[in-house]
Order: structure tokens, then sequence, then C-alpha cells
């Protein structure tokens, strides 16, 4: 890296220094060769590299020509550069396999390189809050903790390689319409412990090159202009040491955005350069606020830069693999009725496949999340691929490319399944066009799709449905067919990766990232959102998936943590390192998981944390630690886990901090969130005591059970004569509590004007000074 950023930065003028504060275009950075700055250059992609092939060309276009380009119109997938599709976020979070996702990073960030890229606009990482938003297909999960660990992987994996990251969309962004419009109104313990939580993990764990500011205000602030975000938060706080860019266009007052800590605005914008250069000039910012976004962003420059290697091919071969293989770890299997799975090519005769999916697969979303894939894998194919001629394969589309169907299609579909020994439906959701009105609409599967489901498990119950979708769809029908698989958005290897599934020849180890709804009026913010066009109301709180359904006791269609397996897996001896702890010292908890079954397989087991009592209302459980454990029929392995001071933590906002009680906790591991195999009590214990301050607004209940302003505030009663030495006792307690009132307007009423107001904050500032000084 540069030696003297700070000599470099003085050489600069003060047009050059406001010009590196935005694109040189829409993907690079501005390069200036006479200081020996050089520029980077990005791109989409969190599932696959999306690079156009003009990207690294500045030329002007037309008006008419900007507002007509699309992402994925098939003119612009044709003009991007070949890349490997991997399964969506959504997806793969199902692996629920860190390992794995490591290596997903690892291929892209050289499949970025390949290309010349420097930075990579990924991972996105928002909270799949609610089943409508659009780009959840782009978001890992609906727990902070699993999203948290799931975006690491991707950020090492990436940058392991010598390629920059950016942790999206920061923060709130979880919904699609009016997306640069919507202000996200949600209260500071839900911001915490919810929607920041993860990004803070990713942030402590992985040291991510940038992190990308969000379209949509947060309580009433945007986020590209939010100083308590981007500079208390995320810089002192949580100490990250990168560059803060913003989303695409998402900056609408570059001074206010300077001086909340936003370095790179994206893309290239001439009027914002124009407006900073002569609010500089006026005195309206003072340049060390500009002198800063610089510094930050030449060390995001230098640094990227000085680590990438020359331009190099690799194996696409190899990363279809990769790929293939992301996509058997992630799909789900949902219901195995009867065990109809895995399918045995000794006892079938005929497969009848229906369904046009089957040889147009849905494997991937829209947007800028688009990939022109290498190679996709047609399921159809592979399935006749592994038949090898011993069964027949019958194929009907029942439905049109575009989802609907009509009598004709449905007739030809129906006489198919009724002839075969097992039926595979294929059918999913599609995602809406993106626009400002990008959320879908309702959870269904489109309707032609639905009819073919309902037409064929009438006339053959040897029926399994698998489905393509990038969200939780609703399933009024899963009692109608015996087998329901989940490939959701699989990438490209997904065709190849279901038919061993299929066959058996994978076994099955998905499990749900998210919680999949009976119905859609079940979902935790069912009656705020949308929202009412702008202000997007976030009253569930920190009850945002399980930890809602939990909390209702209601019972979803699937639970977040399920999948089913070929196999059996049980759980035993669950040991904890011992039955107290005192923080800050950490927990080891350790169980056995056995493969009871016949074949080989893979186990996620998932620890939960329960506190049955704790001073603010928590979830019932939260999810504080998963492995994915890889057994032999028969074999056993011990998994361990170390459970620190901060999962034990909520986050209480009238001290600003996370706190953890004394006291009793469960350690519940399970299966999936709703199949707890095994219980262990903890007591904790914290020395730290975290004390309410005493208002003058206070009640004595509050005032009373706190043992250092008791005997300060019956002393002051004591001194202005309201009561004598021996009236201090525990019946003056309870005839304190009766009151109803605070602590000013009771003693205005009572005290004979003896109790003034400034008395009362006298006292009232002596006991907080004691408060503070035991703690």
């Amino acid at each position: 890296m540069h030696k003297d950023l700070d000599r470099l930065i003085s050489d600069m003028t003060l047009h050059e220094k406001v010009a590196l504060c935005t694109g040189e275009n829409s993907w690079k950075t501005k390069a200036f060769k006479h200081l020996g700055i050089p520029s980077i250059l990005m791109s989409d992609g969190s599932s696959g590299v999306r690079f156009q092939k003009d990207s690294e060309i500045t030329r002007s276009q037309s008006f008419y020509e900007s507002i007509s380009s699309r992402f994925d119109s098939e003119e612009a997938i044709s003009n991007t550069h070949k890349a490997t599709c991997f399964p969506s976020a959504s997806t793969v979070a199902c692996s629920w396999n860190k390992e794995l996702i490591y290596e997903i990073g690892q291929a892209i960030a050289k499949e970025c390189r390949r290309l010349g890229i420097h930075l990579l606009l990924g991972p996105g990482m928002n909270i799949r809050r609610h089943p409508l938003t659009a780009r959840n297909f782009e978001y890992y999960s609906e727990d902070p903790y699993l999203t948290g660990d799931m975006a690491a992987a991707m950020v090492m994996g990436v940058q392991s390689q010598g390629v920059g990251t950016s942790l999206k969309h920061f923060a709130c962004h979880n919904s699609d319409t009016k997306r640069t419009l919507v202000d996200a109104i949600v209260e500071e313990r839900a911001l915490r412990e919810i929607y920041l939580a993860a990004f803070e993990r990713v942030v402590n764990q992985a040291k991510p090159t940038t992190v990308m500011s969000a379209y949509n205000k947060i309580n009433g602030v945007q986020a590209s202009e939010d100083p308590l975000l981007l500079n208390q938060i995320l810089r002192e706080e949580w100490g990250f040491a990168g560059a803060v860019i913003s989303d695409w266009g998402a900056v609408k007052n570059v001074v206010e955005a300077t001086l909340a800590g936003l370095d790179l605005q994206m893309p290239l914008s001439l009027s914002s350069s124009r407006f900073l250069e002569e609010a500089v000039q006026k005195g309206d910012i003072a340049e060390e606020w500009l002198n800063r976004r610089v510094k930050h962003i030449l060390q995001l420059v230098f640094s990227l830069t000085e680590k990438a290697e020359p331009k190099a091919e690799f194996d696409f071969v190899q990363h279809h693999r990769i790929a293939q293989r992301a996509a058997e770890e992630s799909i789900v299997l949902l219901k195995n009725g009867r065990q109809l799975l895995p399918l045995s090519t000794e006892k079938i005769k005929k497969i009848a496949v229906v369904g046009k999916l089957a040889v147009e697969p849905l494997y991937q979303g829209t947007g800028c999340a688009v990939v022109n894939a290498q190679l996709v894998d047609i399921p159809l194919d592979s399935i006749r691929s592994l038949c090898q001629g011993t069964i027949e394969v019958a194929y009907a589309p029942g439905y049109n490319s575009d989802g609907s169907t009509n009598q004709a299609l449905l007739q030809e579909a129906g006489l198919l399944a009724r002839d075969a020994d097992v039926v595979l439906i294929f059918a999913g959701a599609f995602m809406p066009e993106e626009s400002d009105d990008y959320n879908r609409k309702d959870m269904n599967i489109e309707s032609g799709h639905e009819q073919l489901i309902e037409t064929v498990c009438a006339v053959n119950r040897n029926s399994i449905l698998i489905l393509a979708n990038g969200e939780s769809v609703s399933m009024p029908w899963t009692d109608m067919a015996s087998v329901v698989l989940e490939t959701w958005f699989g990438g490209e290897g997904m065709g190849a990766a279901l038919a061993n599934i299929l066959f058996g020849l994978v076994n099955p180890s998905g499990k749900l990232s998210a919680t999949i709804p009976e119905k859609l009026n079940n979902t935790p913010a069912y009656l705020s959102f949308p929202g009412n066009e702008k202000d997007l109301y976030y009253s569930e709180g920190i009850y945002v998936g399980y930890r809602y359904y939990d909390k209702k006791e209601i019972a979803p269609r699937f639970p977040f943590g399920h999948g089913l397996s070929y196999t059996q897996f049980t759980y035993s001896n669950l040991t904890v390192s011992s039955s107290s702890v005192k923080l800050p010292e950490t927990l080891k908890v350790t169980v056995d998981i056995t493969n009871t079954g016949d074949v080989y397989g893979k186990e996620i087991i998932q620890l939960y944390l329960s506190q049955p009592k704790s001073k603010l209302p928590r979830p019932v459980q939260e999810l504080k630690g998963f492995a994915k454990v890889a057994l032999h029929s028969g074999e056993t392995k011990t998994v361990e886990f170390v459970l620190e001071e901060r999962d034990f933590s909520y986050y209480n906002p009238e001290f600003g901090k996370w706190v953890a009680d004394t006291a009793e906790f469960i350690v519940r591991i399970g299966a999936s969130s709703r199949d707890i195999r095994l219980t262990k009590a903890v007591q904790v214990e914290n020395s730290r005591k975290y004390v309410s301050k005493i208002r003058t607004d206070s009640g004595f209940t509050e005032l009373l059970e706190n043992a250092t302003a008791k005997p300060i505030f019956y002393q002051f009663l004591i001194e202005n004569g309201l009561i004598n030495q021996e009236q201090a006792n525990e019946n003056l307690d309870e005839l304190l509590k009766w009151s109803f009132w605070g602590i000013q307007t009771f003693m205005d009423m009572n005290s004979g004007g003896t109790i003034t107001y400034e008395k009362l904050e006298e006292v009232v500032t002596r006991i907080n000074d004691a408060l503070e000084k035991a703690q």
C-alpha cells in the first residue's frame, strides 16, 4: 500500500478529491495516473459473477438508452460474461455448511480475477423478515446468527483470493417496493438484536473490505446519511476499518452522507460532485471531512490493486461440480410419505415427469443477481441419464412457459401420470419483474402449476412434488403429494443434484433457513407489510421468524431448521462444562450424534438457548450454534459448542449495551426448532450490575427494590421531618408501594409543600451518583 496517504492527499486538488469520491462510470473508480492512483473494477454477484462485457468502458449513454437498459433481459444476459451460477443465498443457507460456502466464495473470486474484477458487490445478508420481499432469494435467513455465519464464510472465501467484498444492504433493506423511499421504523432493541447483529458478526469474524449502505431510511434518516449507523455503530462500536460505499443511486444529500461516514458514492454522479465541491469552497463543510473519505477510498484502491493477481483461467467444469454439490447439500426434503424416496431402479418400471420446469429449469432469481450460466443441467436429462434405459421416463409439459395451462395440457399429464409407478411434478413460483413495485404479491406458486399438482395427485398417490422458488410459498396441496422436495433457486447444477437425491446417490441433508408458514396471515409482519406506502413499521419487534411462531404457539407448515434424511440420527449424552458459569467465562457444550440408519448421511445439529425468566421479554429460544456432521451407518461423533457472554445476552436500550442476566438458562439441542431432542439447565451469574437510574417520575416499587436507592431516600424523608427513624421499616415499604403515582407527584400531594421539585431533583441525583459508584 502507498506509504504516505496523507502526503498523497495533500498533493491532490479539491476537484480531484471530489472526483475520487464517485465512480468513473457505473463499475469503476476514477484513476489518476499522474498521482499513481489506479482504479478498481466492481461487479454484482453473490451467487455468481454478473459482469457485462462493456463494464470497463466509460461511455456516455443517451437518456433513452439509460432508461431502456435492463439487467435480466435476453439482450443484457447475452452481453454478460459467462460465469458459474451457484445456488442463491436463500438456497445455500439451507446447507448450513460454512466450509461449502467458503469454497463457493473462493470459486466466485477466481472468476472475478479472470475478468480483472477487484470488488464483488456481495454478499447480500438482510434478514428475511417477510416472505413477500422480492430479493429475499439473495439473503440467507430469518435468523441473524445463521445469516452472520453464512455471510462470514462467503466473505472469507472471496477475500482469500485477493478479491474484496461488500456487505449489503446496510441496513433494514426488507422491502423492495419503493425501496428508495421507504422508512423502516424499527425499535432500537429489534434493530440491534435482529437487523444489525448479522452485520456485526461478519465485521468481527471476517473483516469485510467494504459495507454497502442501503436505499431506505431507518427511523427517518437515510441509511447513506446516518451518522449513528455509519460512524457510531459501524466504525466506533464495531471497529470496522474498511470503506463504506453507497448502493447505486442511494445518496440523496452528498454533504450529509459525507458527514455521516459514507466514502464512495456509486455510480458516477456529476451533480453530486459539483454540489460537494461547492459546499467545501463555501465553507459549508470542512475539507477534513472530504479528506477522510478520500483516505478510506485510497486505502481500498491500493489494498485491492496490490493484491490483484494477473488474469488467469480456471476450470469451469470444477466450478460446475461445486455448484452441483452445493445444490445437493441445500435441497430440502420436506416430506417423505411412505418412504417413497429414494427411488429404486429395481422396483420402478415407469416414471412420469410432468411440468415444463423439468426442461426449462427455474434455478436463479432476477435483476442484478442474474448470472449468464456457463452450463445448466436439465433435470429431465439428468433423470433419464440415471435411469440408463432400465426405467421408462415419459414427459408431459403440463403447463406453458409462462405458468398458464389448459385442459389439453392437464389431460395429457393426467393420463401419463395414471399409468406410471411414480410421478415427478415440477412446479414453482416465478419472480415478478424488477420495478418500483417489486415485492411479490402473494405466496402462491403459479396458477397453472397448482392445477397440475391437483390433477396429477388425484390419479396417482405416488406423486413427488419438486419445487423451485426463491422464498417460502403457500403449500395447501402438501397433503396431496407423498413427497415434497424444495430445490429453491438451486443454481446451474440443480438438475443433476436433484436426480442424485431422487435415486439415493446423495442423501438429502438440507434444512430450512427460514420458516415456511401455514398461510400468509400467520406471518409475523402480516399487518405491517408492505406498510402504508412509505412508512414500514416493524411492529413485531424482535419476534421475527421462528421467534414469533414460538412465542405465539403457532404451528408453521414446516419449522425453521426442518429437513429430512434417508437415514436416522440419535442424539445422546448432552453435557456442559459446568452447571453454573460466571461470566465472562465460556460454557462448553458437547453432544453425541449417532447414525442409527442404514446409509451414510449428514445431520445438522442445532443449539438453541432459552431464558425462562428475564428482566426484559425474550424469545422462547434463539439459535446460538449449529454443526453439520457426516456419519456412516452406525458411526457416532461428539459435537462441541462454546457459548460466550454475548450468546446469553440481549440488547437493553436503557443501558445502550448487551446485557446478560443472572438467571437460569436452558441449553436445547434439536434437529429443528420444533424437534428438540435434549435439554440441560445451566445457572449463569453476571457480576456486572445493571441498575436502572431513578427518575423523579419513577414509581416507589422501582425505588424501594433498589438496595442502594432505598436507604438514601428514607434518610432524605427523615432529614425533611416526614418520618422518624423507627418508621423507616417494611410497613412503610408496603404503604409506599401501594401508590400508583410517581415519586414527584406523590410527594407533591402528600408532603405539604416540604418537598420541592429542587429537593427531589437533588436526592435523585444523589441516588444515581451512588448507583454509578456501586456499578
